[in-house]
């Protein structure tokens, strides 16, 4: 985790340092797109109670056995500030909402547990350079590489212990993830569908989240989500 970090960090001095030097003029854009996407949650681990096969309160590790974790909707704003002839800096705000799948678990040691499907939704803030290609017809393609973070809520948190069903409901726990989305894409130079284009990202978050039902002190997974983005710009 502290690897991609730091990664992230350096993403964003580099690119506020090449803003501080080179001044736009009437060359910068506002962008608006609606994302979904797949991916999944994997390496997911934190203070649980004995399970069969690993005895006593300790840090496990867990598998779902269907690792799904999906975008439902992620809807960007992003303001795309020029340098040069082919780079910008983009910085984005989106509001995003993704979910798991109703599976089971596999612990370390092969115990096995239900794990009914959670919600997750917040604020993804990104922030890194993008390069642009030369014009082929009436296309512009682009890559990018963005420092990223996801800061927000888990639903249904329920321990179901005392009242209620294991994995339904509960108090909403924080979520607290950062890393990089690598994306690549293109827009529309002239014409009727001019502004407009796709792009596809890669989301690659380390999180360190509190708690959720039987984890009660927290837990850290990994989130890989590739989202497929539709969105309009807006010259300024």
């Amino acid at each position: 985790m502290r690897k991609l970090n730091i990664i992230a960090l350096k993403i964003i001095l580099i690119s506020l340092i090449n803003c501080g030097f080179i001044y736009a003029n009437a060359k910068n854009e506002l962008s608006i797109g609606i994302a979904v996407g797949n991916g999944i949650m994997e390496n997911v681990k934190g203070m649980h109670t004995p399970v069969t096969g690993n005895p006593g309160t300790n840090v496990k590790g867990l598998v779902l056995d269907d690792d799904s974790l999906n975008t439902i909707y992620s809807i960007s704003i992003d303001y795309n500030k020029y340098l040069n002839d082919n780079l910008y800096l983009n910085s984005g705000i989106a509001f995003a909402r993704h979910e798991t799948v109703d599976t089971s678990i596999t612990f370390d040691g092969g115990y096995n547990s239900d794990f009914p499907n959670i919600h997750f939704r917040g604020l993804a803030l990104e922030l890194g350079p993008s390069y642009r290609f030369n014009k082929i017809s009436n296309f512009t393609p682009y890559i990018g590489l963005n420092a990223s973070t996801f800061l927000g809520f888990q639903s249904d948190t329920n321990y179901g212990l005392s009242s209620g069903n294991y994995g339904e409901g509960g108090a909403e726990t924080f979520v607290k993830c950062f890393g990089v989305t690598p994306n690549l894409g293109f827009f529309v130079n002239s014409g009727f569908f001019k502004g407009y284009g796709i792009s596809i990202e890669n989301l690659i978050l380390e999180c360190d989240n509190e708690h959720t039902r039987s984890m009660t002190d927290g837990y850290e997974a990994d989130f890989n989500i590739v989202q497929y983005r539709i969105d309009y710009r807006i010259p300024l």
